[in-house]
């Protein structure tokens, strides 16, 4: 039955919805016009696959760093450098120095008899090596107090922070041969003040010649008061030369290298001329460097050519020789040598021979610490002296040990605690020759 709609008559079918027109027809455009043709896109060409990396293992840690609680600059070395001991075996110096030490060392022990060199061993008084020790550490305060004033034109200094510098210095020459120590104090001094490696060089060269000389003055005004006529004839014998030939070596270097210093003070343009033209002969890439390295250690003698500068300098070598004079003296009251010489006062004359000897030997280029050269020379002082020659040897062989030792355990600790190795410091100095620290 359909469905009814009610209306207002009554009810009846639903009326139809009239019929809309249909929507009237967009008129057509046409077809889309198709997009030009540009031609397939160029295909990239296949780059050759990047060769592998072969694997090395584990990157070892920079001594600059510290792993697991362990202290830096005792960390493994980086295999980046070679280990010293691979390194010693290649370097000729080495073997050359090491050839200098066993022919002196070898003088030295051919000459002893073993039994009486171990019973004046055993005789000595080590209880005395500690205060003679604490005597050399005060040298080496002298020491620094010098350098202060030999870097005072370049940059101000305190004696303190130069302090620790030296004691590595001389803690690098115990350990490395040629006296490469003289090189790593001073790029060591680069990294702490304002100065610059090769300036700082050249005051190492200065305090070298002024000590040079201060102990020839001592050695003469020692031979005021003691029978040193067959001292340099009993040297002669041991090193198989004549004692002019041995005086000439030992005096003409300091006074040679002195005046040229005094030259370079006081008319450097011939020596910067010089270094300029040492330069242009050497390859474009190394040219710069080499004629920066010459004009900063040319620098470095300023103000040698005054007289009242050259005096300061002297006046304050003295101290430091006389005070390691006193740790001479010390250990040879350790030997009881005053009673074999006749008393203090001769004891005390014979070290400054000694302190003379011994150190002008060190010199002579050798091994680390100048092991030989020391020795016998300071055995030969003594010995010239009325020292017997076993208690000679004896005393020299403690004498350089309570040298090295000490000084080499300080800088050691001190390298130590400021997280610092002597491999860096040795590996800054090589950087620092070519240009980029000095």
């Amino acid at each position: 039955m359909p469905t009814l709609h009610q209306t207002a008559r009554g009810y009846g079918p639903r009326p139809l919805t009239p019929i809309r027109a249909p929507r009237p027809l967009t008129p057509s455009t046409g077809p889309r016009p198709l997009s030009p043709f540009t031609g397939p896109r160029p295909l990239t060409p296949i780059r050759r696959p990047r060769p592998l990396t072969p694997f090395r293992g584990p990157r070892p840690l920079s001594p600059f760093r510290g792993q697991g609680g362990i202290p830096r600059g005792i960390m493994p070395r980086d295999e980046r450098y070679p280990p010293s001991a691979a390194g010693l075996l290649t370097n000729l110096r080495f073997w050359f120095g090491l050839a200098i030490t066993a022919a002196f060392l070898g003088l030295l022990l051919a000459r002893v008899d073993f039994g009486s060199f171990a019973d004046a061993l055993a005789d000595a008084n080590y209880a005395l090596l500690a205060p003679a020790v604490a005597v050399y550490f005060g040298a080496l305060y002298f020491r620094a107090l010098r350098w202060k004033h030999l870097l005072r034109p370049f940059a101000p200094t305190r004696t303190a922070r130069l302090y620790p510098v030296v004691v590595v210095g001389y803690m690098a020459n115990n350990l490395l041969p040629m006296r490469i120590g003289e090189v790593v104090r001073s790029y060591y001094l680069s990294t702490r003040e304002p100065v610059r490696g090769a300036t700082g060089l050249a005051t190492v060269v200065v305090e070298r010649v002024f000590d040079g000389l201060t102990l020839l003055l001592l050695l003469a005004a020692a031979a005021l008061f003691l029978p040193l006529s067959g001292l340099t004839d009993r040297v002669s014998d041991a090193v198989n030369l004549p004692p002019w030939l041995i005086a000439a070596a030992v005096a003409a270097p300091f006074a040679a290298v002195l005046t040229l210093m005094a030259l370079a003070a006081m008319r450097p343009g011939p020596f910067l001329a010089g270094s300029a033209w040492l330069a242009g002969r050497l390859p474009q890439r190394v040219a710069p460097v080499v004629r920066g390295l010459a004009e900063r250690f040319i620098q470095g003698f300023e103000g040698l050519h005054r007289p009242g500068r050259v005096a300061l300098v002297f006046a304050l070598t003295l101290p430091v020789w006389l005070a390691e004079g006193a740790m001479y003296y010390v250990i040879g009251l350790a030997f009881g040598l005053h009673d074999v010489l006749g008393g203090h006062a001769e004891l005390a004359a014979a070290m400054l021979v000694v302190t003379s000897m011994s150190n002008l030997a060190t010199s002579i280029p050798s091994s680390p610490g100048s092991v030989g050269p020391f020795e016998l020379f300071a055995a030969l002082s003594l010995e010239v002296l009325g020292v017997g020659r076993e208690l000679a040897s004896a005393y020299a062989v403690v004498l350089h040990v309570a040298l090295l030792l000490p000084v080499i355990a300080a800088g050691l600790l001190h390298l130590a605690a400021r997280r610092i190795s002597l491999g860096e410091l040795t590996r800054g100095r090589a950087a620092g020759a070519a240009g980029e620290r000095l």
